[in-house]
């Protein structure tokens, strides 16, 4: 394991971003809300160049991490369609685990937001589409049978 993903463990938190030496944003929240949170408290511009520490790295975090335009991800865990991603963007990363897809918390389905951008590889277009889906999520309207497809 390697010295962001310890500091992750240790200080028991889900994401933490640096800038140089210096911690900007950590969170203890799961999902996509802590990246996103980042992107609207500090704007891309402080975090263009971070490096961007998370527990799991799903496609649609690695989507937002590239929007973020930092300079490398650590993660835990990544998924395949991630590392596709991050490669085809030429991003530096490492983890620690590598799994074939992120599943929902019951550990039996694809994590919507998997679904959600399993068609996109432009960042931006997955920026708004995922900031989309959670203001949708957070104003209590129920989700249609077919809006993560």
């Amino acid at each position: 394991m390697n010295r962001y993903l310890e500091e992750l463990e240790s200080m028991g938190v889900s994401l933490l971003i640096y800038k140089g030496e210096e911690v900007i944003y950590s969170s203890t929240s799961g999902g996509m809300k802590p990246l996103l949170e980042a992107i609207g408290d500090l704007g891309r511009e402080m975090l263009r160049g971070s490096i961007v520490v998370d527990k799991v790295v799903g496609r649609a975090a690695a989507l937002l991490i590239l929007y973020m335009e930092a300079s490398e991800v650590h993660a835990g865990v990544v998924s395949s369609t991630a590392l596709e991603v991050l490669r085809s963007h030429a991003l530096s990363f490492h983890y620690g685990r590598r799994v074939e897809a992120i599943r929902d918390r019951d550990g039996f389905i694809i994590c919507p937001f998997e679904r959600l951008v399993q068609d996109i590889s432009d960042p931006e277009e997955a920026y708004n589409r995922i900031r989309a889906k959670i203001s949708e999520l957070d104003s209590g309207h129920l989700p249609s049978s077919d809006s993560f497809m």
